[in-house]
């Protein structure tokens, strides 16, 4: 099976399905930006080729890198909810067991690509897998990048999914484990936003990030620790869930409700942010969120991240964002100073 061509140049996207490679002028303009790096978006219904795109230079802004859109056209919202609830029923039926039930079903399809090879010999089962996902140009064009010849590497391209392209995300994964097995999905990152999807294959690591009272949100019925919720927003938008970035991220490492915190990890949120490298566009928002609204966690969150990230990528922050740097040390001086506190503090005065 061939990959779909990948088109550079940013254009809008025309056909559904259209795959094209976006690049943010202001990030690729950043110091912290790396080419060599991509991620794949999948955007949700209602949604126009001006829509699509702009999310995407969004999202390659917001990660430091490349984007691979993958285009869900539009055919009105009505249209677009009876081809939501299609493509939420189309593999149901596969992603609602156990990964035993999914070994089953991948036992069932490899008999029926072999009864097909009979009329058919050089029939790639990739090729014949694809047919359960191609009434879905955008789910087709997906599971193509992912096993297609000419495609991205699964394991080193991060997936990010709005609304109904959760729904495509998990038809083509589904299609992905049918295909090559569900061991093939391990390490595959999966980032939701407003997703309705409910059923996910095995083996992926998903993140999903959802507004309390969103009601597309809703549908998906669970709450899990995977889960990161931002409550007192009534939106759905893609564009709105970037501009929360940081409030998701601190969301994942935190615990508590209505806007108090009872416990954060504060170890596991700093090395989270070390491997944001030196994309001050998402740490900066980070660094603010915490001292205005986690000023008793903020500064052990500050002291982690100086002790664990590379002395390049602080030397990169100072010299891209010496403001940021300003911020940290005010942190880590606010109230009563440890030793360790100290020690982080002249390091950062000594970039």
């Amino acid at each position: 099976m061939q990959a779909p061509y990948i088109r550079p140049g940013g254009a809008l996207p025309g056909q559904d399905g259209a795959v094209n490679l976006y690049i943010s002028a202001e990030a690729a303009a950043q110091p912290w930006f790396s080419a060599n790096r991509r991620v794949i978006f999948v955007n949700g219904m209602d949604n126009s080729p001006a829509d699509h795109a702009e999310s995407a230079n969004g999202l390659s802004l917001l990660q430091g890198c490349p984007v691979i859109g993958v285009f869900n056209r539009s055919d009105g919202l009505w249209a677009d909810l009876g081809q939501c609830v299609a493509d939420k029923l189309r593999m149901t039926p596969v992603q609602g067991g156990s990964t035993e039930g999914y070994d089953n079903w991948a036992s069932t399809a490899e008999a029926l690509y072999q009864l097909a090879r009979r009329g058919y010999p050089m029939l790639q089962k990739t090729d014949f897998i694809g047919t359960l996902v191609d009434g879905n140009a955008a789910t087709f064009a997906l599971y193509g990048l992912l096993v297609g010849q000419g495609g991205v590497n699964m394991q080193r391209t991060p997936i990010y999914s709005h609304s109904q392209g959760n729904l495509i995300t998990s038809n083509a994964l589904t299609a992905v484990a049918l295909a090559l097995g569900t061991s093939s999905l391990r390490g595959v990152e999966v980032n939701s936003f407003g997703s309705p999807c409910r059923f996910w294959p095995p083996n992926i690591r998903r993140t999903n990030n959802a507004f309390t009272f969103d009601p597309v949100s809703w549908l998906d019925l669970r709450s899990d620790m995977s889960s990161s919720k931002v409550g007192f927003v009534a939106g759905h938008g893609f564009k709105l869930y970037m501009e929360r970035d940081a409030e998701f991220v601190i969301n994942r490492f935190r615990f508590g409700g209505f806007g108090m915190t009872a416990d954060m990890d504060e170890e596991g949120l700093a090395q989270f942010m070390v491997g944001l490298g030196p994309n001050t566009r998402r740490l900066r928002p980070i660094f603010e969120r915490l001292s205005a609204v986690h000023t008793t966690d903020s500064d052990d969150v500050t002291v982690a991240y100086v002790e664990r990230a590379p002395m390049s990528t602080l030397r990169s922050i100072k010299h891209s964002d010496p403001r940021l740097i300003d911020l940290m040390i005010a942190l880590l001086r606010a109230g009563w100073t440890a030793a360790d506190e100290q020690r982080a503090i002249v390091k950062l005065q000594g970039l």
